[in-house]
């Protein structure tokens, strides 16, 4: 035994599968039996469709004749010259309206119903001045609400309504007046018109009857446990398309009159019982080498795909970044070289991803180096210094203050090379800027601050409160042309939740929505607003950055989001 399933185990992929085709040789067997099955099964099959037909014409042209006679009906009314000449005229007194009502209309429907059980009932909507009588005669604005409204008033000629909801059944038709839209309805008994079709057969059918607009008219199914509308769709074309599983036969007739069609499902089981006993003993040796073959392909092919299952949910795992392979083979075919392949392939895989991720992280680093202003800040500071010393002896205090403010605001901008700082300094920063920019200005404007001091020991990037100031300042308050104006900046350092929000408000021009939706995809130089944005998003993630709000001739608010921690 052990040599046997090593030399299986020895064997190349190819010697196994055909080991597995000599197997299945005995299908052959299988479809000799299947043959004989069908052929018989087939016969039967012939038959019952010939008597199926049979009945299926009887019934069309039953159908057809009902169908015409109520069409006889209605086109006898509607060319009925009295019935036309009442309903194509205007009315001057209520005493030929009743005259028009009881020696016309009432006593020719009437008459018609009385003769004709299967009418419940016939009206006219007329488009003349008569007033409404009982069920008799209605104003043509009533039918306006019908989904069919618009075909009746241009139909040449009837057409029948059926509204599966409320159960009506009518047929339809346009009187052919002159001077006024007039419309005659049937309301023919729904029960009445199909109920010689709920006895087709004797034994088990399903029945469904489509008019010539291909909708479901009628259906009825005499199966307990399969209701109609496991069989028959609202639309014809949607039947025919739709299988309504095995064990049954379908069947379509078609009315060359009236176009209608009459679709039957009869059970396989009732055409084909007489051959039971015969099938049932091929059907038994079928079942035999059935079962046999299911169980040697069972074992075969648990044993063949079992190393291909767990090599698929190897994939799943690598998907997930988990890289270890685990599946193993001790075979010698092709899956095991296959497996071995993939082993390789995942540690070469998670090697490169670790690679292609630590680039990624370097080349993040120096992309936030190269964004930070890189100057000579010794060069700056000594020129500030002798600007200062120069101001002091010259007693010009205003150049002195500004020329300190120059100092603070650069060496918390430059931060000694670093990339963070302080909240604290970022702010010093911007206040530092706010007083070098107002003594610029001859104080043109003024400004104002909401801080949670509580923040400040919070790290922030350099740089990134100045450059929405100074937008403030150039691009709002500069622009705004109004008289007696006073330009005003309001900035606010605030916690929600666990993020800071950083918002500066001015309330200059503004903008318009083409600027706001571009303000921060549009290319500037230095430290611009899409330049700040990409900073912060780079260093704390795609979830923080800048918003703006902006209304023209009201002013703009940009906010800054950061995290809290």
């Amino acid at each position: 035994m052990k040599t046997g399933v090593a030399w299986y185990q020895s064997l190349k992929f190819r010697n196994k599968i055909q080991i597995i085709c000599f197997i299945v040789s005995l299908i052959p067997v299988i479809l000799l039996g299947a043959f004989c099955t069908i052929q018989s099964r087939r016969l039967l099959v012939s038959q019952e469709e010939t008597n199926i037909n049979n009945i299926l014409d009887q019934a069309v042209s039953s159908l057809d004749h009902y169908l015409s006679l109520q069409e006889g009906i209605i086109t006898t009314l509607a060319w009925d010259e009295a019935i036309q000449a009442a309903v194509d005229k205007s009315y001057s007194s209520n005493y030929e309206m009743f005259l028009a009502n009881s020696e016309i209309f009432d006593s020719k429907f009437l008459m018609i119903q009385a003769m004709h059980p299967e009418i419940e009932g016939i009206t006219l909507y007329t488009q003349t001045n008569l007033y409404p009588h009982g069920t008799t005669l209605k104003q043509l604005s009533d039918l306006s609400g019908y989904s069919w409204y618009e075909k009746a008033l241009s139909a040449q000629k009837p057409f029948y309504i059926y509204d599966r909801d409320s159960g009506k059944f009518l047929l339809v038709y346009l009187l052919p007046c002159d001077l006024y839209k007039n419309v005659m309805t049937i309301a023919l008994s729904y029960d009445y018109a199909f109920s010689d079709y709920q006895k087709l057969f004797e034994e088990d059918y399903a029945i469904g009857i489509y008019d010539n607009a291909g909708q479901l008219i009628f259906d009825h199914s005499s199966f307990p446990d399969a209701p109609a509308g496991d069989f028959f769709k609202q639309d014809l074309r949607a039947t025919l398309d739709n299988d309504a599983g095995s064990g049954y036969f379908r069947e379509v007739s078609s009315s060359a009159t009236h176009g209608w069609n009459i679709v039957i499902f009869r059970p396989q089981e009732f055409i084909t019982s007489t051959a039971n006993s015969f099938i049932l003993v091929i059907m038994g040796m079928i079942a035999l080498c059935i079962i046999s073959m299911l169980y040697l392909g069972v074992v075969l092919s648990k044993h063949l795909v079992e190393p291909l299952e767990k090599l698929a949910n190897n994939m799943d795992q690598i998907q997930a970044d988990n890289f270890t392979v685990t599946v193993r083979s001790r075979n010698n075919d092709e899956i095991a070289k296959l497996i071995g392949a993939f082993d390789n392939m995942a540690k070469r895989l998670e090697s490169t991803i670790h690679e292609l991720y630590t680039n990624k992280l370097a080349k993040q680093e120096y992309r936030l180096q190269m964004l930070q202003s890189q100057i000579n800040p010794h060069f700056l500071y000594n020129c500030l210094s002798m600007i200062n010393s120069k101001a002091i002896l010259s007693g010009q205090s205003e150049i002195s203050s500004i020329a300190l403010q120059l100092s603070t605001f650069y060496r918390t901008t430059l931060n000694k090379g670093h990339s963070t700082t302080r909240l604290a300094d970022e702010w010093r920063n911007t206040l530092s800027y706010l007083e070098i920019q107002r003594m610029l200005h001859s104080d043109s404007f003024e400004f104002s601050y909401d801080v949670d001091e509580s923040l400040f020991e919070c790290r922030s990037i350099n740089l990134i409160i100045q450059p929405l100031v100074e937008n403030a300042i150039v691009h709002g308050i500069r622009y705004n042309d109004k008289e007696n104006y006073i330009g005003k900046i309001h900035i606010c350092i605030k916690r929600d939740n666990d993020n800071i929000l950083i918002s500066v408000e001015d309330n200059g021009c503004g903008m318009d929505k083409n600027t706001l939706d571009n303000i921060l995809t549009a290319e500037t130089k230095g430290y611009g607003i899409s330049n700040v944005d990409q900073r912060i998003k780079l260093y704390f993630g795609p979830e923080y950055g800048i918003s703006y709000e902006s209304e023209p001739g009201r002013g703009t608010t940009a906010t800054i989001k950061l995290p809290g921690a």
